[in-house]
């Protein structure tokens, strides 16, 4: 709960009119280039885009993850906790830019988006042990990863149906708000799809 109120507070605090509803793009996807460990890192793009072809957004997968090919190399475990770090960055965002909440549904909505954020944290500190672990601590981490992603995202449902009353905000807060709702919910289901992946990839035991 002190964890709660914390990352309500500094919600509250940092929060501005935006300049957009959506945030900044991603940067584009690095091109190969020669020199040492060219190779490696192409061979790292690769295993990116391959998994990313298999989440329901691919694109925003290759987007967020492809500029981490080069330390993920062809980890599952390393890409499933880049994957959940951005997760955790895309509420982050999205905490930062709601309004101070009071009483009603767009309190709730920061509520939720705080209790998402302590999910994803958790799923991520899970993940960031997986390839030193070994035996049943791996189907461990792997199964607490799944169940608070999981939470995360129930929670992001939360907050979206509590921006729809327009007596809450005014509409190009929530819209805004529903647009990086939306965006952190993608995440979190490529977080997901990651996560499972890994599960099936036979990790260290």
């Amino acid at each position: 709960m002190l964890l709660v109120v914390a990352f309500l507070l500094a919600a509250a605090a940092t929060w501005q009119p935006a300049a957009s509803a959506l945030p900044p793009a991603p940067a584009p996807e690095p091109a190969g280039h020669g020199g040492a460990g060219a190779a490696a890192e192409k061979a790292g793009v690769a295993f990116v885009r391959s998994c990313c072809a298999r989440t329901l957004y691919p694109r925003l997968c290759r987007a967020g993850l492809v500029p981490h090919a080069a330390s993920v190399h062809s980890s599952h475990a390393r890409l499933a906790l880049a994957s959940a770090n951005l997760t955790l960055a895309a509420l982050g965002t999205l905490a930062a830019r709601i309004p101070p909440p009071g009483p009603g549904a767009l309190g709730d909505c920061a509520e939720a988006v705080a209790s998402a954020a302590d999910q994803a944290a958790r799923a991520a500190e899970r993940l960031r042990g997986v390839e030193q672990a070994v035996g049943p601590e791996v189907l461990w981490r792997v199964d607490d990863a799944l169940t608070w992603l999981s939470a995360a995202m129930t929670d992001e449902d939360t907050c979206a149906d509590g921006l729809w009353p327009r007596k809450y905000a005014p509409a190009p807060v929530r819209a805004e708000l529903r647009a990086r709702v939306r965006r952190a919910k993608q995440y979190t289901s490529i977080a997901l799809a990651l996560v499972r992946m890994l599960a099936s990839s036979n990790p260290r035991s």
